[in-house]
């Protein structure tokens, strides 16, 4: 089986840094991405999570493409998922 990538939007409503980042980020939305590996032939499928991932966008008036940076996804409760 293929691994299950998902997208997600998160809302920072103040500026933040989470582990594995460099810098504090403005507050705003942002996406995370997971992606979680197949644990075998059940039933029902399960899965077990092997990355979560942030986009950081350059900052505005910046050039450049941004960054991916992997995070502990336990940092993300308390912040508001967004509808897609």
């Amino acid at each position: 089986m293929e691994n299950r990538i998902r997208h997600f939007t998160y809302a920072f409503p103040t500026p933040f840094q989470l582990t594995g980042m460099d810098e504090i980020c403005a507050a705003g939305d942002y996406e995370v991405t997971t992606e979680d590996e197949s644990i075998g032939n059940f039933v029902l499928p399960a899965y077990r999570r092997i990355s979560t991932t942030i986009y950081i966008p350059p900052p505005a008036g910046r050039p450049g493409i941004g960054q991916v940076v992997q995070i502990d996804p336990n940092q993300l409760t308390g912040h508001v998922l967004k509808p897609s």
